[in-house]
């Protein structure tokens, strides 16, 4: 039975009444994380319906948490069992992982991973130039700034991800400190997976992100497209940012999911045995 979730109106529709500039973001794009987030506002429709299928499990990861507080905590508040992906290194990324953790999300660290545009990593960025002992200490020394870590997903990281020693070092540390490891898959021919899965490591990898394209129509589209794999695999990843629009979109969206067999999950719980 195909049932409508209705849009909250006000917020967006507010939103519209700005003239504001539409942004596109690629999944391995560097988001200036300080700069105001802006993106054109269609008025919303006021239907959003899901597939039909069966039973389905979700797994929502909200990317870049550390260097803004309030869309943190904005996204840190949403309802359900969501996974938060904090940077290392950043003003707020310690403070939003312990509010997140009271909230009932999972916290993973989000490791900067070379790219294949040379776009600068930030503190914390993990390289093929690292010896294996400089990777494992710049891992490390990441993981001391953002408490309650259970995994770890890749910030970027369509240089790093394809190449396959580094990735050995990667998931061995993980396995050492008993964290799992999420592949954003920012690249076609990444490794990382591969990677975890000889080393034994519990790993997920993305199948959908969200808002490439931050606009609600297009976030809509996504999430619907995260559903239908979820209904079609029994599961499914997917990824967002802290964008306004992305977070209206999910707090009007997710209350309602259970009631259609949509079940939130953190990845620990997907992982577990």
């Amino acid at each position: 039975m195909r049932l409508a979730l209705l849009l909250a109106l006000l917020p967006l529709t507010a939103w519209a009444m700005r003239p504001l500039e539409l942004r596109q973001a690629s999944p391995d794009s560097n988001t200036p994380m300080g700069a105001p987030y802006t993106a054109s506002i269609p008025a919303p429709d006021p239907d959003f319906i899901l597939p039909e299928g069966g039973p389905a499990t979700l797994v929502i990861i909200i990317d870049d948490l550390g260097n803004r507080l309030k869309e943190g905590q904005e996204t840190v508040r949403l309802p359900g069992r969501i996974n938060v992906a904090v940077l290392p290194h950043t003003p707020h990324g310690a403070r939003l992982a312990e509010e997140a953790h009271r909230e009932g999300k999972e916290v993973m660290l989000h490791a900067p991973m070379s790219a294949l545009d040379g776009k600068p990593l930030g503190p914390g960025g993990l390289t093929a130039e690292l010896s294996e002992t400089e990777f494992r200490a710049t891992l490390a020394a990441a993981l001391a700034t953002v408490p309650h870590v259970q995994g770890v997903n890749n910030h970027m990281g369509s240089d790093l991800t394809r190449q396959p020693e580094p990735m050995r070092w990667l998931m061995a540390e993980l396995t050492a400190r008993q964290l799992y490891f999420v592949d954003s898959r920012t690249h076609a021919l990444t490794v990382a997976a591969a990677a975890a899965r000889e080393a034994g490591l519990p790993h997920l990898s993305r199948q959908v992100f969200l808002d490439n394209i931050a606009e609600p129509a297009a976030i809509a589209e996504q999430f619907l497209a995260a559903v239908e794999q979820a209904r079609r695999l029994g599961k499914a990843v997917a990824i967002g940012h802290p964008f306004p629009e992305t977070i209206a979109f999910l707090q009007a969206v997710l209350p309602g999911l259970e009631e259609q067999g949509v079940r939130l999950a953190t990845v620990s719980e997907v992982l577990a045995p």
